[in-house]
Parts: structure tokens; sequence; C-alpha cells
């Protein structure tokens, strides 16, 4: 028994002493890969064990292991990443940000919150979702890409959206609260639309429990973007075409309507003489001199160009960061005479008053310029709408000869019209309008 037991205790001083020659120490520092500084606070722990150490301040530690132990690195919001000792005595670690785990956080208000311990209806949109498809207008990106937010646009260059979250809730005011940036803003078509990082729509009334009765038809929070460590400098463009169409088909010309003229004195027996074609008992109807052949539909549209510039750049470091951007959009309508123009520039910057992060010092500055040409109303049974099968063809866009008009004498040079001969209705001549029409411009900062 007693020589049983002395057997026990050699065997159990034998698998020490081998377990402690096995043993080495590894020493490393843990960093981030978007600033190569070290990260402290990360667990550092052996696989399949409970045993591990924490990186200090500057992201440096020092482990006790064996040559076939594997740790694991582990932070929030970093990926967690594993290592083989392999008889390794140092090893460095380089953690990537968790991108998954970052866009759980959601802005809803003056904070932020995880998405997971919302209880109202928040939708996230990112940047990459808006920009999938370019728009000139930041409230535009929006359409389809939030359940219950419907975003109504008339299509003429420079006019705003109507953003109807969730439908109708009043008589009077259904637009939606914007916040930019922390700031209550009504209009948002100054924002370039390349500036913004994320959008969140605040659908239900737990909104109002932070904006109080602004927030009764929601809430749009847009996040703009802003500096990181290190130097950036990014441009993006796009060029497009839009067409017209081919507009109101089967529309008669100028001898079609005057054919149809004859064919209906042909019918009733009525015997005039008509003030343009002349008597009704010619075989056939005689056009005057100054008759045109318009495609009126044709004479107001064309193809449009339409453009987008922008340059941004940032920069930053421990103790300060900043944004910078400029941008430059220029959208042609498929109605002559119309457009929208935007000049637009931005900037943004954050300084660390005190070392220990307690007071952040900074601006958001937007400046914008914005010039555009439209139509007041371009709704069905407008009167550019209607242009195109309202007004008769005979009618010339511009007069080329001397016309005495039954409203008074047009020369060469005028904008033609349906006072230059009875009967030819009220049709407006569109060109004319569209041309008399007065720019608009604002500008904002």
């Amino acid at each position: 028994m007693k020589k049983l037991l002395l057997m026990s205790v050699a065997i159990v001083l034998f698998a020490f002493v081998n377990h402690e020659a096995l043993a080495q120490t590894v020493t490393g520092k843990v960093i981030s890969s978007e600033d190569v500084q070290g990260i402290p606070g990360v667990n550092v722990i052996i696989k399949g064990t409970s045993t591990g150490v924490v990186t200090d301040f500057e992201g440096n530690y020092r482990i006790s292991v064996s040559p076939n132990d594997i740790l694991v690195f582990s932070y929030v919001s970093f990926t967690t990443q594993e290592a083989n000792i392999l008889n390794r005595s140092v090893i460095n670690i380089t953690l990537a940000p968790d991108i998954t785990s970052l866009s759980e956080v959601i802005v809803t208000g003056y904070a932020t919150q995880a998405k997971k311990d919302l209880t109202g209806s928040v939708a996230v949109v990112s940047a990459e979702e808006l920009n999938a498809m370019p728009q000139g207008d930041v409230a535009k990106q929006l359409q389809g890409r939030a359940a219950g937010v419907t975003v109504i646009s008339s299509g003429e260059p420079g006019a705003g959206s109507k953003v109807r979250i969730r439908g109708y809730g009043s008589l009077t005011n259904n637009n939606p609260l914007y916040v930019v940036d922390g700031v209550p803003m009504q209009d948002i078509n100054s924002l370039n639309p390349n500036d913004v990082e994320s959008m969140n729509v605040l659908k239900d009334a737990g909104a109002a429990s932070i904006y109080g009765s602004r927030a009764s038809n929601g809430v749009v929070i847009i996040t703009t973007k802003r500096g990181s460590k290190g130097v950036q400098f990014n441009y993006d463009m796009y060029v497009g075409t839009q067409f017209p169409g081919k507009g109101v088909e089967g529309l008669l010309g100028s001898q079609g309507y005057a054919d149809l003229q004859w064919l209906v004195y042909a019918n009733d027996g009525t015997v005039e003489d008509h003030p343009i074609y002349g008597p009704s008992t010619n075989p056939s109807p005689t056009l005057p001199s100054w008759a045109a052949n318009t495609d009126w539909y044709d004479e107001f549209t064309s193809n449009a160009l339409i453009q987008n510039h922008d340059l941004s750049f940032s920069g930053g470091n421990d103790e300060a960061r900043f944004f910078g951007g400029i941008n430059y959009f220029d959208q042609k309508g498929i109605v002559n005479d119309t457009y929208a123009n935007r000049v637009s520039a931005r900037f943004n910057s954050e300084f660390k008053v005190l070392d220990d992060d307690r007071i952040t010092i900074g601006e958001n500055m937007t400046m914008s310029y914005r010039s555009r040409n439209g139509v007041t109303n371009l709704a069905e049974g407008s009167p550019i709408q209607m242009g195109s099968y309202r007004t008769q063809p005979i009618i010339p866009v511009i007069i080329t000869q001397p016309i005495t008009g039954i409203s008074h004498d047009f020369v060469p040079g005028e904008w033609g019209g349906t006072g230059i001969a009875p009967r030819l209705g009220n049709g407006d001549n569109v060109p004319a309008q569209l041309s008399r029409n007065a720019d608009d411009t604002n500008f904002d900062i």
C-alpha cells in the first residue's frame, strides 16, 4: 500500500514537471485595422477554457500557454479571431470592425439605441441602398426602400418630393419632420444625396416622445458622413439621358384638318366661305401661305441630359476629424426650357477639447445655390399637357411672314397664336409659354 502511494505521487510530480517544461509565455499587441492603434480591453482566451487575460491601454498582452493551445481574441464591434501558438512567442493580431454589429445601432433622436432594444417601428436605410438609384433629391431615394413610406414626385426638374409615412393622417399638413444631424428641418432639397450616411425613419407615435407634435406625421432622421482617421479623397459622377417618348399618336396634320372640314360641309350641305380655307364650293380646301404643319409635342419636348459630379475629402486623427464635399447637379427637363441646377458644399469637423473626451467642439455647415425653371402645372388637363393635341398644327410656332390677324398684325419673329385667324380654337403656344417663365433661384446656408 505504501509503495502504491509513492508511485502515485511520483506520477503526479512527473506530469506537473512535464507541463511546466512545455508551458511558454506568449506576448503581443492587438491593433485596429482602421487606424493601426492598440485596442485596450480585448479578451485573450485559451480556446476551450476560461483562462485568459485582457489587453492593457496600449493593446499589449502577456499569457502563459502550451504549444498546442489556440488563442481567441474578441472585442465588442470587432470580428473575433483565433491564432494557433505553434511554438511562437510573439503573436500580434489585427482586428477588423464588425460591420454587421455596427449596423444594428440606430439613431432614434438625440441618442443611439441598439436595434434589438427598440419597441417602436423604425426603418433603416444605408448609404449603399440610397445610392443604388442615382437621384438629385434625397427624398426620392427613399422610394421603395422602407415599408410604409411613399414618395410622390411630379417629375419636374428640381421639384421637391412629398414623403408620406403610413398614409395620410391629416386634412392639412402630412409632411414628416426631417432631422439632419440633430437639426429639425422642413426642406431637404438643398441636401446633397452623396453626403448622406444613413436614414432612419421613425414611423409610429413613439417619435412624439422625442420631438413632440411635430412628429405626428413621422420623422426622417438623416445622418451625414463624417471624417475618419487617415486622409481620403473621393470623386463620384454619373451622366444620363431622359427621353420624352412619342407623345399622342394619330393626330391630323394641317391638310388633314382642312380635309375634315370639307367632309363636314359635304355631309351637312353647308355652304359658306371659310375664313382660312376659302369657299366650300371649291372641290378642296386651300391652305394659306402662312400655314405650318406643326407637331406641337415635338416642338416643346426633347431628350434631356442629367449629370451629377461629387467631390469629397475627409481625414482626422485621435484628436480631430473633418469632412468636406462639393456637389454639382444639373438636370434638363424633357419639356423645353425647364431645368434644375444645384451647386452645394458641406463641411463638418470635430475637435476634442479634453483628453478624456468629455468635451467635443465642432460644426455642421451647408451652403447651396439652386436655380430652376419649371412649369406651374404639368398635371393631366393642364395647358401644357393639352397643348400637344388641342393647338391646331396650322399655327406656326414662330411667325415667318407678316400676317393680318384678328387680334393684331403679326410680324416675323413673333410667337404664333390662335389670333392669326378665326376658328383656331383656344389652344396655347406651349413653347412660347415655357420661354416666358421666369427663373426661380434660392441660396441657402
